[in-house]
């Protein structure tokens, strides 16, 4: 049985070093119950000390100092956006209780809200993504793209026919988006007014990875997708024809002329 240290005997320096450990160990990755037999504190004081840090960054680890308190001011200590960094690209909302299958700006700020007690404006919570590199553009708002003449024939002739297909039958529209994000690949489904439905894979594109992103598209969706993605084989080989049959009723995929980078001589 673990004998408990009592926080109220520790000299104020030898808190402050037992507090840092914590974080440290936090930070590696240990779970509370790891930590406590570590450092023989309770786990609900973990969670305390670590939910300080988070918060109001070292100065929440000085016992007297008042740092920020929760939900006082509209911004993230840099601890706290390296922890939600951390969770987006490696949690589901799902895994954390909430109904929701991909994350969104709004599902963030409602984790942040939910887990933090700190309400972040859409436009806050925006700047943050931004900032974080976990921002896609659709091919059509890509200039790349619009310089492809392939592309620009796909926008002429087939897209019409697609949204009017998709307003007659009341189908929504997305499309599939990539970016390098804090070494991972962002991968994203985006509907015409810019809503990203998110999450993050490592490594190349696979079918098994694109299967993934549009079977939790379609997860929670109250209507048919038409999804708009390029022709590749990640994204149409035997696998992802195989799941479209099973799903044809939920989703439907239209494939535009894939652009590639030239590399540079």
């Amino acid at each position: 049985m673990i004998e408990f240290i009592d926080l109220r005997k520790l000299s104020k320096n030898d808190l402050i070093k037992l507090r840092r450990s914590i974080v440290r160990l936090k930070e590696a990755g240990r779970s509370g119950k790891e930590i406590e037999g570590i450092t023989r504190v309770r786990q609900n004081r973990i969670s305390e000390i670590w939910r300080k840090y988070l918060i109001s960054g070292s100065e929440g680890l000085v016992p007297g100092v008042p740092g920020r308190k929760r939900g006082e001011k509209c911004l993230l200590s840099e601890p706290m956006q390296k922890e939600i960094r951390r969770i987006l690209t490696k949690k589901m909302p799902d895994d954390l209780g909430m109904p929701y299958s991909l994350w969104t700006r709004q599902i963030a700020c409602d984790f942040v809200k939910k887990e933090y007690d700190v309400r972040l404006p859409l436009r806050t919570m925006t700047n943050y993504l931004k900032k974080w590199g976990f921002v896609c553009s659709t091919p059509k708002n890509t200039e790349e793209y619009l310089k492809d003449r392939a592309f620009s024939l796909f926008i002429e002739d087939d897209f019409p026919d697609i949204v009017r297909r998709a307003k007659s039958e009341n189908v929504g529209i997305y499309w599939y988006c990539e970016t390098r994000a804090s070494g991972m690949k962002m991968i994203a489904a985006v509907t015409a007014r810019g809503t990203a439905r998110f999450t993050f894979a490592r490594g190349r594109m696979t079918q098994e990875k694109f299967i993934f992103l549009v079977s939790r598209l379609i997860r929670y969706a109250d209507r048919k997708v038409f999804f708009i993605a390029a022709d590749v084989k990640a994204f149409r080989g035997e696998k992802v024809r195989n799941w479209l049959k099973s799903n044809e009723n939920c989703i439907e995929i239209f494939y535009h002329p894939a652009v590639f980078k030239k590399s540079k001589k």
